[in-house]
């Protein structure tokens, strides 16, 4: 076992819309901290980088999640676990969907869609890495390790049919697909 200093290794620039991963320099930071034939667990901190001048700096609003998926990225990763407090992604949220179930497989893109239109679990940032590098991504609860948790990857769970519903207040938002729709009067 051996730990590392996510700011020895992670350097990012603050952009418009937050932190920006400097990949090549952190590329080549982590390869010379972590040698490739190392073999075991290395705890790494998470939230904090440094910038570009050396000075340490943080990642922001789900720094953490953000990033497990950075370093799963730097380290070839075959999967990325994070442990939250809630057993998967829902297929809802359970304060306004008593009947809300777990979901067990999402597409990047479903997992995504569902963060953008307000599913907490899943942060944007997060998925970014994990996308590029086709690393999966399973949410699990430490609190029931027996549950098998949601598994979001490339290829999902293939099963067709609405998945999750999300909430935004004050906006709805509903689309309609398929090839029936075709030159059907109405929906549009």
């Amino acid at each position: 076992v051996d730990w590392l200093d996510a700011r020895r290794v992670l350097v990012v620039r603050h952009g418009e819309l937050g932190p920006v991963v400097s990949w090549d320099d952190s590329q080549a930071r982590f390869d010379q901290v972590i040698d490739r034939h190392f073999d075991g667990i290395v705890v790494i901190t998470g939230f904090n980088a440094s910038d570009e001048q050396g000075q340490p700096t943080t990642l922001g609003r789900n720094g953490s999640d953000h990033s497990a998926a950075i370093f799963a990225a730097l380290s070839r990763a075959d999967s990325l676990t994070i442990w939250t407090d809630v057993d998967g992604v829902l297929s809802g949220d359970p304060r306004r969907i008593p009947e809300a179930q777990i979901i067990s497989g999402l597409s990047y893109n479903e997992a995504m869609e569902l963060a953008y239109f307000g599913a907490k679990v899943i942060p944007p940032s997060t998925m970014g890495p994990l996308v590029e590098h086709d690393i999966p991504l399973y949410i699990r609860n430490p609190v029931h390790p027996d549950l098998p948790g949601t598994r979001i990857s490339r290829e999902g769970d293939e099963s067709d049919g609405v998945k999750a519903i999300t909430v935004i207040d004050g906006m709805a938002l509903v689309t309609l697909q398929g090839a029936g729709l075709i030159g059907v009067p109405g929906p549009a």
